[in-house]
């Protein structure tokens, strides 16, 4: 099993959900998404402190969004290996989408 924090589930869910790949200055036209599936993994319920964790994943210097998906892939690696891990990370392709390459539907407890 692999343990993600709220933000790190609410960017994976949205990469299940868009198989098609997003590129990371398109992730602020998911903000509507990334709210809702936030709202569902956050236990806060401070309306303002769940947008400001969106903000922060959408922000232009994407520094929060390189950070998300790097640590979402230590801990895919760190549980299943680096081999078995790239079914299952956010990678990204040629022509700049993000992506989970697996179509493999992963259950609730990631």
């Amino acid at each position: 099993m692999v343990y993600l924090n709220p933000v790190e589930r609410t960017l994976y869910t949205l990469f299940l959900n868009h198989p098609e790949g997003i590129t990371s200055n398109d992730l602020v036209l998911h903000w509507k998404e990334l709210c809702r599936i936030y709202s569902k993994e956050s236990l806060f319920a401070d309306s303002e402190f769940r947008e400001d964790k969106i903000e922060s994943l959408c922000a232009e210097s994407k520094t929060v969004f390189y950070a998300t998906v790097s640590r979402i892939k230590r801990k895919f690696c760190d549980a299943v290996g680096n081999l078995n891990a790239e079914s299952f990370i956010i990678k990204k392709e040629k022509g700049g989408k993000y992506r989970i390459s697996s179509n493999i539907i992963l259950m609730k407890g990631i």
